[in-house]
């Protein structure tokens, strides 16, 4: 949200307070699972999970890739169960809180609020440009477009320098996030790699040419909204100040 909103110190402090609760997740846990109810609310703090639906005879599509600072279960209070799972990849650590405490940020923090539509908002933008690459890219654009995406991401929540970052994902879990076989996803990055434009050690990797290989993705940011909040927000919200949200406990909702 800070790289959204310049928080203030009280806004800090709630969201600080809202993930007081933590949990540690090893990988290949459900965080959650498709047609069961929503629980919590679970912000990712630490580690990577996949985001994905799958038909009755267990055929999966991976829709996206979960990274700290995203949100899962955000739309909770809106709907009773879960359309698609998430499932960790690594290990992680996941901060929960109960769905009540969504409609307090709503009234307390309407700045907070502003910021947490944002997020849901680029969710949308994410699938739609994944949605993109599935019916129009090629195997390579989609490939390429997917790396340069991650890299954006993960810089934002600094878990990129200069190109490099750590890619936890098997070849068959690319494979369900393009929608290519595993023999095609083998080829396809050893192309890149023939090309020059990206190495691998295991699970690192390396992309050398940023802009080529956006290129060769037909990758725009535009999608990620990475932009701070735009003036009007600002001004919509100058003159509005937190109300105090209620801190004991039995002030609060029950779950």
């Amino acid at each position: 949200m800070s790289s959204y909103l310049v928080l203030s110190d009280e806004e800090k402090m709630y969201l600080t307070d809202l993930e007081n609760t933590t949990s540690r997740q090893p990988p290949r846990t459900d965080l959650l699972q498709q047609g069961e109810r929503y629980r919590d609310v679970r912000i990712m703090r630490d580690g990577w999970a996949i985001r994905h639906k799958a038909l009755p005879d267990g055929r999966r599509q991976v829709v996206n890739f979960v990274l700290p600072g995203d949100i899962i279960g955000m739309y909770c209070t809106l709907f009773e169960s879960a359309d698609h799972s998430v499932t960790t990849l690594t290990a992680v650590e996941v901060a929960s809180f109960p769905p009540e405490r969504l409609g307090e940020l709503f009234r307390s923090f309407p700045r907070l609020a502003a910021a947490l539509a944002w997020s849901g908002a680029r969710e949308e933008a994410i699938l739609a440009e994944r949605l993109l690459s599935l019916g129009r890219r090629t195997a390579l654009e989609r490939t390429a477009h997917l790396i340069v995406e991650l890299l954006r991401r993960l810089s934002v929540v600094n878990m990129a320098t200069d190109g490099h970052f750590v890619l936890p994902v098997t070849q068959e879990i690319l494979a369900d996030a393009l929608g290519l076989s595993i023999v095609h996803i083998n080829r396809t990055l050893r192309r890149l790699r023939d090309s020059g434009l990206i190495d691998l050690n295991g699970q690192r990797i390396t992309v050398n040419d940023v802009r080529q290989l956006a290129s060769v993705g037909q990758f725009d940011e535009l999608y990620l909204h990475l932009i701070h909040a735009p003036r009007r927000l600002e001004r919509a919200f100058s003159d509005v100040r937190p109300r105090h949200a209620p801190h004991d406990d039995a002030e609060r909702p029950k779950a």
